[in-house]
């Protein structure tokens, strides 16, 4: 099997140094062949070359690595991310983009050596029974083109309409790229999904009202009061949370 071509995505001179540094040891499975110091020289590299990796820095002059990343995840999904960073917040985001690993600056040798055996992975490897999604602490929304990350116990529902998924506490709304699919997944106990466009935290359910053929509305506890539906076939999961005929 030939090695993976790799790019780094890296401002700093030092930085991109010592990331080759320490992807020395192995060059039998994992080969530079560019650097780029901002995204928009990423672009250039990554429409000329085919690319199996990309080591990728979040923070950099003009658009970030985050940026990219999504860029990467829609329109080249086979291409392998690693964010790199020095911030330990931005590894929330990067859950969105489905990067392979995110290191954390300084990187030791022994954390090189597994993100290599994560982008080396055989098929056989990657057929074991996966580990469960990591539970979310927060949840990476965009407000006026900014991530703002809501801390989970702030969450009272989350909601679909149309094509986006929206994030609600007790004073707004934020729109999320995660699908409530991934979120149900990640979501700590105390969240259920009530129905197909809905999950709401069961701490924040102010009134339980019986709706219209069998279903249910949930009132929340929110400055809005909103109300979150409950399918027939989820109703019997509610009953039992609070212990209802």
């Amino acid at each position: 099997m030939p090695p993976l071509k790799a790019l780094i995505v890296e401002d700093e001179a030092p930085a991109r140094m010592e990331l080759r540094y320490l992807l020395e040891p192995y060059q039998s499975v994992i080969q530079i062949v560019g650097e780029a110091t901002n995204v928009v020289e990423a672009r250039a590299l990554i429409a000329a070359i085919n690319y199996d990796v990309v080591f990728l820095d979040v923070s950099m002059p003009g658009d970030s690595g985050m940026t990219l990343g999504m860029e990467l995840k829609a329109e080249r999904p086979q291409i392998q991310i690693v964010f790199v960073s020095a911030y330990e917040e931005h590894a929330i985001h990067a859950f969105s983009v489905h990067a392979v690993d995110y290191l954390l600056k300084p990187v030791s040798p022994g954390r090189m050596a597994e993100t290599i055996r994560r982008l080396t992975a055989t098929p056989d490897e990657t057929s074991e029974p996966e580990e469960a999604p990591t539970i979310l602490e927060w949840v990476p929304c965009d407000k006026d083109g900014h991530t703002v990350p809501v801390p989970v116990d702030e969450i009272v529902y989350i909601v679909a309409e149309q094509d986006t998924i929206f994030v609600a506490t007790r004073e707004t709304r934020f729109a999320t790229r995660f699908t409530l699919g991934e979120l149900e997944s990640r979501l700590p106990e105390g969240f259920i999904r009530t129905h197909r466009s809905f999950i709401a935290q069961m701490r924040y359910v102010r009134e339980i009202m019986p709706y219209f053929n069998g279903t249910y509305l949930l009132k929340m506890k929110d400055k809005a009061q909103s109300e979150v539906l409950v399918s027939r076939s989820n109703v019997r999961r509610i009953k039992d949370v609070f212990h209802l005929n």
